[in-house]
């Protein structure tokens, strides 16, 4: 007979995990674009501080958006994610909420 553990989690309580959330509305992303008057320390600066990213990934995602041009940085509804779009813009970054 299998040994199934008790403690297995379902997909929501992963994703909640994760910091994803899924709900009946459609999930939209706040992406971080390139540009040419923001340093890197800045941009991982405003990533830890806002979005709570460690410097670790805050820094991957700065080399994401500088070598790729964007860089998906959170999701959710449209509502939850407009906060930090514009607290984002107020710091000179240039983001985006898309499908």
């Amino acid at each position: 007979m299998s040994n199934i553990k008790e403690d297995t989690k379902t997909l929501e309580e992963i994703l909640a995990e994760s910091g994803i959330s899924i709900s009946s509305e459609e999930e939209k992303y706040l992406i971080l674009w390139n540009d040419d008057h923001n340093s890197f320390e800045w941009v991982i600066v405003c990533l830890v501080s806002v979005l709570g990213f460690t410097v670790e990934k805050a820094s991957e995602s700065a080399h994401t958006v500088h070598f790729k041009g964007k860089d998906i940085i959170k999701s959710g509804s449209k509502e939850s994610l407009m906060p930090y779009k514009k607290i984002l813009e107020e710091r000179g970054l240039t983001v985006s909420i898309e499908d």
